[in-house]
């Protein structure tokens, strides 16, 4: 029944993208750009490692997520579905992992059509709003997660139980409340360093990282392991926040410089 519904979600978002947002007709070259990106996805998933947390091989990092949320910040949203779409198959062909569970290809479809639907829909909206927007997130992920942390007691990971300490929670809090200080003074020094437009950018690739991450990374996934694998939501989602502190600041950073490249790359190939 999970994956009727899950399908079902599936086949009405891409309904919904190919119906508002349909191919530009003979633009090869956004067909080949989806293309590169769903390679490098394919790519970045097999780069992934896995670091110690609290004693165990936990603390998973790969870099998947950032070729799928550029494309979508490049694509529009019919593009980016296709991009989301044809990466979790090819990921499917390169690591089988049986009968294929449909809640982890709408995350990955998601996680390259929701930036994409956010620049969409912040077209012509102004600057300050979207920072606004931004610094109220961060504040509101970065207290959220701080609070989250402060009433975690222990963390079960691969069956192994551990108790947090006090140290271990102040130290998370201080680096969670470190992290939203940081993003909310680095956005106020942009915007008198850099003109409207490119602050504005960068605050809208903020906007989509953070959202990406809250939406797929904190509620979806948690979610989809909990019907998979009775793994109790809250105990794959206190992994998640600590994770976040680290993961979020390289998306956003090694993203955005990204993005700046591929834009130059762009201009040179639209000048040939």
């Amino acid at each position: 029944m999970e994956q009727i519904i899950l399908g079902s979600i599936i086949i009405a978002l891409g309904i919904y993208v190919f119906k508002f947002y349909p191919f530009e007709k003979g633009n090869v070259m956004k067909l080949v750009i989806a293309a590169i990106f769903v390679i490098l996805t394919a790519i970045c998933k097999r780069l992934a490692i896995m670091i110690p947390l609290f004693g165990a091989e936990s603390f998973k990092i790969g870099f998947e997520y950032i070729p799928l949320m550029i494309a979508g910040f490049f694509l529009s949203p019919s593009y980016a579905f296709l991009v989301g779409l044809c990466s979790d198959v090819i990921g499917l062909i390169l690591v089988p992992t049986g009968f294929p569970f449909l809640g982890f290809t709408l995350g990955t479809i998601l996680v390259s059509v929701i930036p994409s639907l956010v620049r969409e829909h912040l077209q012509n909206v102004s600057q300050k709003v979207v920072q606004y927007v931004v610094i109220g997130l961060i504040l509101v992920l970065g207290i959220g997660a701080s609070c989250y942390i402060y009433t975690l007691n222990e963390i079960t990971i691969s069956q192994t139980v551990h108790l947090m300490t006090s140290q271990e929670k102040i130290t998370l809090i201080s680096i969670c409340l470190a992290l939203t200080a940081i993003f909310i003074i680095l956005i106020m020094l942009l915007k008198k360093q850099i003109h409207d437009q490119e602050a504005k950018e960068f605050s809208t690739w903020i906007l989509c990282v953070v959202l990406v991450e809250l939406v797929v990374t904190l509620c979806l996934t948690p979610l989809w392991l909990d019907m998979m694998y009775k793994i109790p939501f809250v105990i794959s989602l206190c992994i998640r926040v600590i994770k976040e502190c680290a993961v979020l600041p390289i998306e956003i950073f090694i993203g955005y410089t990204l993005i700046k490249f591929m834009k130059r790359m762009l201009v040179r190939l639209e000048r040939k």
